[in-house]
């Protein structure tokens, strides 16, 4: 009898930690499915980043003749304390490796007014940490 309920409890013990594995395997799968990405938007211009909503797009800029595919997205706010300003982004693996030149699209916009935006094409490198520079829009 001892032994049967020792067996049981190894037998149980076995199936606890294969349903664990199993779940830890799943979720390393939906990691893989998209990068984090971290950066950073910088302002060209002496001061502080103007206080608005920022968008920061990653796109497919690399196909003639079409509009740029939207890769993913992100927003954040900046307080206008800072000259920087961070964000995080998770990137579908497929999308980026579909997309023959990635780049970023950055726009800062207050009360429907466009304030700043990147004026010359920033490419996604393949790196986790990005730095993007945005100047100010002159009216």
């Amino acid at each position: 009898m001892a032994e049967l309920t020792r067996r049981a409890l190894l037998t149980l013990i076995g199936a606890t930690a294969l349903v664990a594995g199993g779940a830890d395997a799943a979720s390393a799968a939906r990691g893989r499915a998209s990068i984090r990405l971290r950066g950073v938007v910088r302002y060209a211009a002496s001061g502080p980043l103007p206080p608005g909503r920022l968008t920061i797009r990653l796109e497919e800029q690399g196909v003639m003749d079409k509009a740029a595919r939207r890769i993913a997205v992100a927003t954040a706010r900046s307080t206008g304390r800072s000259r920087t300003v961070s964000f995080e982004m998770d990137v579908p693996r497929a999308a980026l490796e579909r997309a023959v030149d990635p780049g970023f699209t950055v726009r800062l916009e207050r009360g429907g007014r466009l304030i700043a935006i990147n004026t010359s094409k920033q490419s996604y490198r393949g790196h986790r940490a990005v730095s993007l520079t945005i100047e100010p829009i002159l009216y």
